[in-house]
C-alpha cells in the first residue's frame, strides 16, 4: 500500500532509490516493471471499453439536444438537427455525427488518464469508427430507419468529430 503522507512517500522513494539492484527480489522487480509498463501503455481495447461506457451515457443524453435518425428519448421539441437541416440533409447527418461522438470523446478525455488519452489519440480513427458502428447498430436495434447514404455521411461526421475531439482532449489533458 502506498503511503499517503507526502513526506513518508518521499522517504519511501528515497529508500527505493538507494537500494542496490541485487537487494530487490527478482519477482518483485518483475511485478513492479509489468505494472508500470501496463499503466504507461494501456491496451487500446481497455481504452475502447472505457470510451464505450462513457459514450453510452453521454451519447444517450446528447440525443436530447441533437436527435439522431429520429431518435429522441426525452421528447424534446428543439434539436441541433433542426439548425443543421437549414443547410441540407447532408450537413445535418455530418453535423449530428460530429456532435454525437465528439461529446463522448471530450467527456472521455476528462475521465481517462493522460496515457489512455494518448492511446485514444493514437487510435482515434478505429476508435471513432467502432463507436459509430456500435451506435448505428443500437439505433437500428431501437427501430431507427437507416439509409446507406445517410449512415455514410453520419459516419464521416463521426470521424471528423472523433479526430477533433481526441485532439482537443489531448491538448486539454496535457496543457499543450
Amino acid at each position: 500500500m502506498m503511503a499517503q503522507d507526502p513526506k513518508e512517500w518521499l522517504k519511501d522513494y528515497s529508500d527505493f532509490l538507494s537500494l542496490d539492484q541485487e537487494q530487490v527480489p527478482a519477482d518483485l522487480n518483475q511485478r513492479v516493471t509489468t505494472q508500470i509498463r501496463s499503466l504507461l501503455n494501456p491496451s487500446a481495447w481497455w481504452v475502447f471499453a472505457k470510451l464505450l461506457a462513457i459514450h453510452l451515457v453521454v451519447g444517450f443524453f446528447s440525443l436530447g439536444i441533437c436527435h439522431q435518425f429520429d431518435m429522441n428519448p426525452f421528447g424534446t421539441t428543439r434539436s441541433l438537427s433542426d439548425w443543421f437541416m437549414q443547410y441540407g440533409m447532408s450537413a445535418c447527418m455530418i453535423g449530428c455525427g460530429v456532435i454525437f461522438v465528439s461529446f463522448s470523446v471530450l467527456a472521455a478525455g476528462y475521465f481517462l488518464t493522460v496515457e489512455e488519452v494518448r492511446v485514444l489519440r493514437r487510435t482515434e480513427f478505429i476508435q471513432s469508427i467502432a463507436l459509430g458502428v456500435v451506435s448505428i447498430s443500437l439505433f437500428a436495434a431501437f427501430g431507427a430507419e437507416l439509409a446507406f447514404t445517410f449512415v455514410a455521411l453520419w459516419l464521416l461526421g463521426v470521424l471528423v468529430g472523433g479526430f477533433l475531439a481526441a485532439e482537443a482532449a489531448w491538448r486539454l489533458k496535457t496543457g499543450v
